[in-house]
């Protein structure tokens, strides 16, 4: 089984963390990540607040709930429902200030994706009573970034089918704005659901008109075949940068493959396949094929690693586009 990033082993009892100020200078230059470090008093922070380690029959309900963060409600029981905000939805979106397009370009949804980014980092001990994950990666729910928009989130069993130009497609997610309800279908790898998740989330922050619409299933950027309108593509962009930010990627990016910038030379190629099984060895890669192997990767230079793409939940063709997109590699 494959460790989160940042995983540690954790025994009964009561976890604390004090690290020093040293510690903290280097989590912030390392995260380059100010919402990730942003306490309820406006201040960075990088000392999660003790909590106390769950036992064996919570983390075994919270699999039968695929819901990782669940936890113990004021009746005792198991509950998987995001706390309702004290407010209505028309404040929810007021305090959130979610920017409108106003120009060219994809810039006001990168604002958008991190102000919801930034509303989770706030309501991080709200959200999660029972513990917050020390990796960042884990907060980028888009059920709990649902939850603070109010609307409902479910998984179904099926979504059902519809067709188009003759193709049919099984419907992968629903949102119902009149009802403010996101529904996704389990019949879906994870990382679809996920992705899907995050595209729904687009429209419920992005397009106040879609009132009622369905999705095929999706796992990244310009994956679908045939032209795709506007919204979608705006959606596809949402999600990718809910998903996987900017500074987040990069960080990881230099922790696993020891540069900002990966180039392909004698050096590099030998450190990320030494048995030349990869055929990268005298055979020039195009840009996404290297991008969808530095994806997928799960070593380099001797150090065993979960890949990006796993860390982050999403498919290796979305973090591949993602990689692609912030520059991380030259061929």
């Amino acid at each position: 089984m494959c460790l989160k990033y940042g995983q540690q082993s954790r025994s009964l009892g009561i976890i604390v963390k004090i690290p020093s100020e040293q510690q903290i200078s280097e989590n912030r230059r390392l995260l380059q990540n100010p919402y990730a470090f942003l306490n309820e008093a406006g201040r960075f922070d990088a000392a999660p607040m003790a909590v106390e380690a769950s036992d064996a029959h919570i983390v075994a309900n919270r699999r039968l709930l695929e819901n990782q963060y669940a936890f113990v409600d004021d009746k005792g029981q198991l509950s998987a429902i995001v706390p309702a905000a004290n407010s209505t939805p028309e404040q929810a979106a007021e305090k959130i200030q979610m920017p409108k397009a106003n120009s060219p370009g994809y810039g006001w949804i990168e604002q958008a994706a991190r102000k919801l980014q930034e509303s989770i980092w706030r309501r991080r001990y709200e959200l999660w009573p029972n513990g917050v994950s020390d990796d960042p990666v884990e907060l980028l729910d888009p059920a709990i970034a649902l939850g603070i928009i109010n609307f409902d989130f479910d998984m179904a069993e099926t979504l059902g089918q519809f067709s188009i130009s003759g193709t049919t497609f099984e419907v992968a997610g629903i949102i119902d704005r009149p009802e403010r309800r996101v529904q996704i279908s389990r019949q879906m790898p994870f990382n679809t659901q996920r992705f899907t998740a995050a595209h729904e989330l687009a429209h419920a922050v992005l397009h106040e008109g879609v009132r009622m619409h369905r999705d095929r299933p999706l796992d990244g950027p310009g994956q679908s075949r045939g032209a795709r309108d506007n919204i979608e593509k705006e959606a596809d962009k949402f999600a990718s940068l809910f998903l996987m930010p900017d500074n987040l990627v990069r960080v990881r990016f230099r922790q696993l493959f020891l540069c900002d910038k990966f180039i392909v030379n004698e050096d590099t190629i030998f450190a990320l396949d030494p048995s030349s099984s990869m055929g990268l060895q005298g055979h020039k890669k195009t840009l996404r094929q290297l991008a969808r192997i530095l994806a997928s990767a799960g070593s380099y230079n001797g150090r065993h690693f979960c890949s990006l793409a796993d860390q982050f939940h999403v498919s290796v063709e979305a973090m591949a586009i993602r990689l692609e997109e912030l520059g991380l590699l030259e061929v």
